[in-house]
């Protein structure tokens, strides 16, 4: 048949070498095995053959059109199979090893992916060579209707070799359905962080890469609806599994306590939505627009709902309460890791929180004066606050409960200096986010806990030293010491002493700034009125005698007590 058609050919044109030179190239790759490909053959032959088919293409004579698609219809099935055949080659080259820190197995260990987004090193992309030999095919083929068949091949590769891919990342553990919460929290913990490091992975660099390879091979053919589908039919089942895994975590109304790890699968998602958006921004990539448009607003519902349910949370808790030493109480400390975390995320949640706070929690409601000056903060500087404000006033309810009023409040004094503390080491600005008005507000919270703590313990021993009911009037209308009633001091003092020694030194101030701010401002307290007091009796030479069998403490003792003894038994964060 094949020879028939350059017969046919020759008559007609005679002499016409140049056309002649078409007809034997298209014949001569016609008559040869198909796995020997015009690509390996070196540049000549393959400018030949390009130059045969675009003059085959180009010849219009009415007498020669038949003979011509003829011919052009085999250099068609030639072009489609190299096209499929250096594509395909290429994709399998790329399939090689990807990255010795991509490799992994599936465990509940938090190391179970050892790759990272930073260190991802991905394939090679094809070389020049390659894309302009398949553009110049694609190039032919569109020009003669073939187009499609171009386009139908490059997705088949393409997808697969994606596919491929991405299971070597572990791609196809991502699937959650519509509910996560069926998971064990360890196992989707481990899914989340692998998404993480995905995410980035597929769309800053594999999607990238493919929207980069479509756009050199088919940009301008077919008005670009070529390589829109082609990049389409490659990656948009990857993305939208990819992103699905957000929408299930959005939708699943886990607890705050997963905040962290929420937050971080969020922050990933709008970190690569402006990538995604510019990827798939055509008319084909629509549909993958608006499951991203869909996702964002379900994570800003589902953010609101995390930090309300946590502020509620933290202003209602009422765990068993067994405490007798004052300590900062682990809602305290749980409460601020998670602040931290907010803050951590400031960037995220401040451009999803578009509303003020709500104030109610059912029967209780916040006033808004207890938040400070919020007239500059941002919305989600104002729920920050919020959480600090239900924390304080929790604690109030737990101070409360103590029996002993004083131990009540160094517990407060501990509790709220731990507050201000993490505030102040806190990094991502914290500090600047609840503002300084609200700041002075917890040092003036801070600073009276303290001053009650230190008036309730000197009270009972300014009691014991001042001068009422510590004299009798005599002759004449003159005072002297009562015995009895000193007597009666005295005991009072070993008592409030031994009080002091036996309990305030087993309570606990870890932070150790403040148990030496604490033991100095008692010592000052109470010290030197105990040195006056001691003056005052000994100024007398009957009490004197009688001070020598009562007094148990000297002030040395009593100084070293507050100063070396006070909350000894206690661990300390410095």
């Amino acid at each position: 048949m094949l020879k028939t058609i350059v017969a046919t050919f020759q008559t007609v044109m005679g002499s016409s070498l140049s056309q002649q030179s078409a007809v034997d190239t298209i014949s001569q790759w016609r008559a040869k095995p198909t796995h020997e490909l015009i690509f390996d053959s070196g540049l000549r032959d393959v400018s030949h053959y390009f130059e045969a088919v675009d003059r085959l293409h180009h010849q219009s004579s009415s007498n020669l059109k038949s003979f011509n698609n003829e011919l052009i219809s085999i250099a068609m099935a030639r072009l489609k199979h190299e096209f499929a055949s250096v594509l395909r080659r290429q994709s399998d080259h790329q399939r090689g090893p990807i990255s010795t820190t991509t490799e992994s197995s599936f465990t509940t260990d938090s190391t179970a992916y050892l790759f990272r987004y930073e260190e991802y090193v991905a394939y090679e992309p094809p070389s020049q060579d390659v894309v302009d030999y398949l553009r110049n095919i694609a190039q032919r083929m569109s020009s003669n209707g073939n187009l499609k068949e171009c386009v139908e091949i490059y997705k088949n590769v393409r997808k697969g070799f994606l596919q491929t891919h991405l299971k070597r990342l572990r791609f196809d553990e991502l699937s959650l359905g519509l509910n996560s919460k069926r998971y064990v929290w360890d196992e989707l913990r481990l899914k989340m962080e692998l998404w993480v490091q995905v995410c980035k992975i597929c769309v800053k660099i594999l999607f990238e890469r493919e929207k980069k390879l479509c756009d050199q091979i088919f940009q301008g053919l077919d008005s670009n609806l070529a390589k829109d589908e082609c990049f389409l039919g490659t990656v948009q089942e990857f993305a939208i599994h990819l992103f699905n895994f957000v929408e299930a975590i959005s939708l699943s109304n886990h607890s705050y306590e997963r905040m962290e790890n929420i937050l971080g699968v969020y922050s990933s998602f709008m970190l690569v939505l402006p990538h995604a958006n510019a990827l798939f921004d055509c008319e084909l990539g629509k549909e993958v627009r608006i499951k991203c448009a869909e996702i964002s607003s379900k994570i800003e519902n589902d953010v609101l709902r995390l930090l309300y349910d946590f502020e509620k949370t933290v202003l209602l808790e009422r765990s068993s309460f067994s405490d007798d030493r004052g300590a900062v109480h682990r809602s305290t400390v749980y409460a601020m890791d998670q602040i931290v975390i907010i803050a951590k995320n400031r960037e995220l949640l401040a451009n999803l929180i578009k509303s003020a706070p709500s104030l109610n929690f059912g029967y209780i409601t916040v006033r808004q004066d207890d938040l400070g000056d919020i007239n500059r903060r941002s919305f989600l500087d104002q729920h920050l606050i919020l959480i600090i404000v239900v924390l304080q006033m929790n604690l109030k309810t737990k101070c409360e409960n103590y029996k002993n009023a004083t131990l009540g409040q160094l517990f407060m004094m501990n509790n709220v200096r731990y507050i201000v503390k993490r505030i102040n080491e806190g990094s991502n600005g914290l500090r600047e986010m609840i503002g300084e008005s609200y700041m002075r507000k917890l040092d003036e919270s801070f600073r009276l806990s303290m001053d009650n703590y230190r008036a309730l313990t000197r009270g009972k021993f300014l009691a014991c030293f001042e001068d009422k009911g510590l004299y009798i009037t005599g002759c004449f209308k003159k005072s002297r010491l009562s015995k009895k009633a000193v007597k009666r001091r005295v005991k009072d003092f070993n008592t409030a002493y031994e009080e002091l020694k036996d309990l305030h030194s087993q309570w606990m101030v870890s932070d150790l700034e403040l148990r030496d701010e604490l033991r100095v401002a008692l010592c000052g307290d109470l010290v030197p009125a105990y040195v006056d007091f001691l003056e005052k009796l000994r100024s007398d030479s009957e009490i004197n005698l009688l001070l020598e069998n009562n007094i148990k403490y000297s002030v040395k003792d009593f100084d070293a007590l507050i100063l070396e003894t006070l909350f000894e038994d206690t661990e300390i964060n410095v």
